[in-house]
């Protein structure tokens, strides 16, 4: 038996994936799923084996805050953040946005998974997941029976997302699954630039991955750092690809004025209106440079799709055969060829915790029976 069994990258077969970039439907969890379920019988229709989304898809990225009194605040544009207002005001609206998110286990994503049924595709969704009363930023994998095969939450959420969304999980850290087309993995956001989780993630042998974002804007705007721009975060999934050579669906929200308006974010400096999507475009000197976010990439880094237009909803498609895999891994394996785990070690604790452990095995069997089996239709009735 070999030592480190990777997957085969020999089958030649010709598949279509594609990458959404789409404006979710904001704080409206019965249109959010209305609208992902138009959008996976389109690119099926159009031939797709894998669609993958962006991040949070449904209810959308930016928790509405309302503004505050506070005129500073208010100029800024800055309310959307939670901390821009005081508890009274930001509990309000939050309450709205979790009563809005997605749970696991639910009539709303039965139906997705339903429609991911209909058209036999395989379908990485991104939603913000009510669990009790805490939320987290998920994706879940469906495959084309209907099936989940693998859920995860963001490990760390990014900056503020940190006042509103939990941890994920250990066992988030198994992100790739085994699908009809290969083995497909999941990051969210600046999960990719997480180097040791990263590692991990190459370990499990990912021969295509959903990169899952935000709205980004064009470098520079407003005065934001250009890691927070589209075009940082295209070259991040694009590096991904690079390095664990396989193939990567950059996906990725637009914003519209009249969207903007409803999240309160009209005015804040590093967002211009329409736009997202990650059609980056920079003024600087004279020099105008381009880079759409929304976007597919081959196991060398190179752009395979059509480049999605800055502030339009649309899904880039592209046709891949994993026997390219290899044309780059003969060159760097980073978890074969060209590694060495005798110098460097990545070390991982991937086993969920539980509030409360009991020492007494019995006790704990005891525990778990009476614990009662509670789904998120009964939970949704309890809160």
């Amino acid at each position: 038996m070999p030592f480190n069994l990777q997957p085969s990258n020999s089958d030649t077969t010709v598949f279509k994936v594609a990458a959404v970039q789409a404006e979710p439907v904001w704080l409206d969890l019965q249109g959010s799923v209305n609208k992902t379920i138009s959008i996976i019988r389109e690119a099926a229709t159009n031939g797709a084996k894998i669609i993958g989304f962006p991040e949070v898809f449904i209810p959308g990225k930016f928790p509405q805050v309302s503004r505050t009194a506070n005129a500073d605040v208010a100029n800024t544009g800055y309310p959307w953040t939670p901390w821009a207002n005081n508890f009274a005001v930001t509990a309000t609206v939050l309450k709205e946005y979790q009563a809005n998110a997605l749970a696991l286990h639910s009539p709303e994503m039965d139906r997705i998974r339903e429609a991911v049924k209909d058209v036999a595709s395989t379908v990485v969704i991104g939603f913000a997941e009510r669990d009790g009363g805490s939320l987290y930023i998920s994706q879940a994998t469906i495959l084309p029976d209907g099936t989940i095969a693998n859920h995860r939450r963001k490990i760390k959420p990014t900056h503020y997302e940190k006042t509103i969304f939990g941890d994920g999980s250990a066992q988030s850290i198994y992100n790739v699954v085994q699908t009809p087309f290969g083995r497909l993995g999941s990051l969210n956001c600046w999960e990719h630039i997480q180097p040791w989780f990263k590692t991990h993630f190459y370990s499990q042998h990912p021969q295509i991955f959903v990169g899952a974002w935000w709205p980004a804007f064009a470098p520079g705007t407003g005065g934001s750092p250009f890691i927070v721009s589209g075009e940082a975060s295209s070259r991040m999934t694009q590096m991904v690809s690079m390095e664990g050579g396989c193939f990567g669906l950059a996906c990725c929200h637009v914003v519209s004025e009249a969207g903007a308006a409803k999240m309160k974010i009209l005015g804040f400096p590093w967002f211009e209106f329409p736009g997202g999507g990650f059609a980056a475009v920079r003024v600087s000197d004279g020099f105008r440079s381009r880079l759409n976010v929304a976007q597919i990439y081959g196991p060398d880094g190179s752009t395979l799709s059509k480049a999605a237009e800055p502030g339009t909803e649309e899904i880039v498609y592209a046709e891949i055969s994993l026997s390219q895999i290899d044309e780059v891994k003969i060159v760097a394996d980073i978890t074969g060829n060209y590694s060495r785990f005798d110098l460097f070690k990545t070390v991982a604790h991937g086993k969920n915790w539980n509030a409360v452990e009991y020492v007494d095995e019995d006790e704990a069997k005891a525990a778990e029976e009476r614990a009662p089996a509670v789904d998120n239709v009964q939970r949704a009735a309890l809160d």
